[in-house]
């Protein structure tokens, strides 16, 4: 058997500019007018599940940590929990999920959720039986988390079959109240096992990566050589996109997504609506964005108001990525998951990383949401 548990308030404030939905965040981003995000990914995973032939027993929550999405694909057999829940789910409701799923021997837990929901399960669990997330926070920090919904589904085969690794990974815990006011506060909570295979399972983010003087090498040469005054700029969340800011003496958020023109500061810490509506508004536009150290994304993670809906205004020829050196040392490849599986094709093959001042470096893009390419390169 395995367990499944969906949390579906999860990842709700990525598209709104919040950096996630504990706590009082929730209900700051059902004010922004923010739309589910679990569910799709649920849907993603499950769809997977039951293409790759699954046949085994799922068990899971009533209603909506799991039952409304297993009911809708065909899979062999499901057991549903009689625990309630209610679309505003808490921390209490997804550890008593997780109880009753290890009383009932289940031998994996697969979870939809983010750093908060991979803590919440830890703490029932431990490391009796492995756990593995499929992506749907803000941003993810630990390691415990699959590439895409698809790669999980992929994991959890390899695992049936016996042909994965049980890997002891990293579950961060974030400040999420300090992170909504800029301030990156993340430490290691804790340690679980998780089935492991090579390019399904991404590892947990690594910080600071990059010297000052890198970031602002970076910098100097886009401001002095790329930079266009006549052109709008979306610029994304991370230090060495800040950078950039901080060379022009524009106060950019660290966290946020910020837009530029002329030199001056048009937009803060904008939401996906709020891009929406500055970008209809210039013929010329660009975005730009950095790696995630070591997990090697540039849309999906911690920029989810760069949308697919920004990113098809804007082009998908007119993107910069930036980074220092140091982010790039053991990345074979960088990777989108949008939410929107046919942008992140478009969005696959290969792009030019600045690096340095007339530095760059060729990178392979890969679209998450598709496994076979993930082992590829």
């Amino acid at each position: 058997m395995m367990g499944f548990l969906v949390n579906p308030i999860a990842g709700m404030g990525g598209s709104v500019g919040l950096k996630g939905t504990d706590g009082e965040l929730l209900e700051e981003a059902l004010k922004r007018g923010a739309r589910p995000v679990a569910p799709m990914r649920a849907k993603r995973f499950l769809e997977r599940l039951y293409k790759l032939g699954f046949n085994e027993v799922i068990v899971s929550a009533a209603g909506v940590m799991g039952c409304d999405y297993l009911k809708r694909v065909p899979l062999k057999e499901i057991k549903c929990l009689d625990i309630p829940s209610s679309p505003k789910t808490s921390s209490r409701d997804t550890k008593e999920v997780s109880r009753v799923l290890v009383s009932m021997g289940v031998r994996l837990i697969v979870f939809v959720g983010g750093d908060g929901t991979a803590r919440d399960v830890l703490d029932v669990i431990g490391r009796r039986i492995p756990i593995l997330g499929i992506p749907a926070g803000v941003k993810m920090y630990s390691g415990i988390f699959a590439a895409s919904p698809e790669a999980a589904a992929d994991i959890v085969m390899k695992f049936l079959e016996g042909s994965a690794s049980l890997e002891v990974v990293e579950v961060a815990d974030a400040d999420e109240q300090a992170i909504a006011k800029g301030l990156l506060r993340v430490r290691v909570y804790g340690y679980a096992y998780t089935p492991f295979i090579e390019g399904l399972l991404i590892p947990s983010k690594e910080f600071a990566l990059g010297s000052a003087e890198e970031k602002l090498e970076v910098a100097e040469y886009f401001v002095n050589e790329i930079m266009e005054d006549d052109a709008l700029y979306i610029l994304g969340p991370g230090s060495t996109v800040k950078a950039i800011a901080d060379l022009l003496h524009i106060n950019k958020t660290l966290l946020g997504v910020d837009a530029i023109y002329g030199g001056k500061l048009i937009g803060k810490d904008l939401s996906e609506k709020e891009l929406l509506d500055i970008v209809e508004k210039y013929n010329k536009k660009y975005i730009v964005v950095t790696v995630i150290g070591k997990q090697g994304y540039i849309f999906g993670r911690g920029n989810q108001q760069i949308s697919p809906r920004v990113i098809r205004n804007v082009g998908t020829r007119n993107i910069y990525v930036v980074s220092t050196r140091s982010k790039l040392v053991g990345l074979r490849r960088l990777l989108v998951d949008t939410g929107d599986a046919q942008l992140d094709k478009e969005l696959s093959g290969y792009i030019r990383v600045i690096i340095g001042y007339h530095e760059e470096k060729i990178m392979p893009v890969v679209p998450a949401s598709f496994p076979e390419y993930l082992q590829q390169v």
